[in-house]
């Protein structure tokens, strides 16, 4: 049997043809993937059977949902966004190796579209963890990486830039954020809650939202 700590060990080193081809961008998949989980939620709606029965009585229905975090500490902690498990019923967090780990909502900070979350990880299992950087020093132009579940597909890898700095977008009727990084890698539903690194591995952000 293989424990899970060793399908989490460092990724096999380069051969020279590898070296010759590694970017920035390479080196930050290396180092940092697996830090990076997909959230799976489940949420229970209540819906109408019939538009046209009026006594139609609702039901309960189970719904499910993909998104991403990051590993803040190895005890279990995630970073990922409030609304990825608004309402969730059920959560579980699902390692690069595929493990699936149950997990719950330790709190969250809907004005941000913040949260934290701890997965149940057993004795024997060892996460990885990202490095922190500083928002503060980021530069527009300066390359990024974000590594999420795009549709379900867990552990994409995107690149691009900064394309600008303290945007604000307003995503439904009262609710406004404000100091958004915009990237131009590619994001789609599923990476929400995902990490966006810089060049040398530090997560500077996360992933929040797409705009059409």
């Amino acid at each position: 049997m293989i424990s899970l700590a060793l399908l989490l060990c460092a990724a096999p080193p380069l051969s020279p043809a590898q070296q010759r081809r590694a970017t920035p961008v390479v080196e930050v998949v290396r180092e940092e993937a697996d830090a990076v989980v997909a959230i799976s939620a489940t949420h229970v709606v209540t819906q109408s059977q019939s538009m046209f029965d009026v006594f139609d009585v609702p039901r309960a229905v189970e719904r499910s949902s993909i998104g991403s975090g990051s590993v803040l500490h190895e005890a279990g902690y995630i970073l990922t966004n409030a609304h990825v498990v608004a309402q969730a019923s059920e959560l579980s967090v699902i390692l690069r190796g595929g493990r699936e780990l149950p997990a719950h909502v330790v709190a969250a900070l809907p004005s941000e579209d913040l949260a934290v979350i701890k997965a149940d990880v057993p004795r024997g299992v060892e996460l990885q963890t990202v490095t922190l950087g500083d928002s503060d020093d980021l530069m527009v132009g300066e390359t990024v990486v974000a590594i999420g579940a795009p549709v379900g597909l867990q552990n994409t890898v995107t690149a691009g830039i900064i394309s600008a700095l303290e945007r604000e977008i307003s995503p439904a009727r009262g609710v406004s954020f404000k100091g958004l990084v915009q990237t131009d890698a590619a994001i789609n539903p599923g990476n929400s809650g995902g990490p966006l690194f810089n060049v040398v591995g530090q997560q500077i952000g996360v992933t929040t939202a797409i705009r059409g």
